[in-house]
């Protein structure tokens, strides 16, 4: 990937730090999720779509894994310190 791809894609990681969504809910991360993998892949170029989209399913089996994977009767509820 081209490093300004790489260097989005690295804010885009830090941005699902807990620390930036205590009190907001999960339905407002996963949107915000939702548009930052949407403006990531618009700026992709064909041949790094492969690598950002493995590193994307990457990003969120491990956004799932930390605790923002919720059923959707959660979606509203504040994401709380552990």
């Amino acid at each position: 990937m081209d490093e300004t791809l790489t260097a989005a894609l690295r804010e885009f990681q830090l941005g699902t730090r807990h620390e930036h969504w205590y009190g907001k809910t999960y339905r407002e991360f996963w949107a915000w999720f939702g548009e930052q993998e949407t403006a990531l892949l618009a700026q992709a170029s064909e041949a790094d779509m492969e690598a950002l989209r493995e590193e994307l399913f990457e990003l969120t089996a491990d956004c799932d894994d930390a605790g923002y994977a919720m059923p959707p009767e959660y979606d509203d509820r504040p994401i709380e310190r552990p």
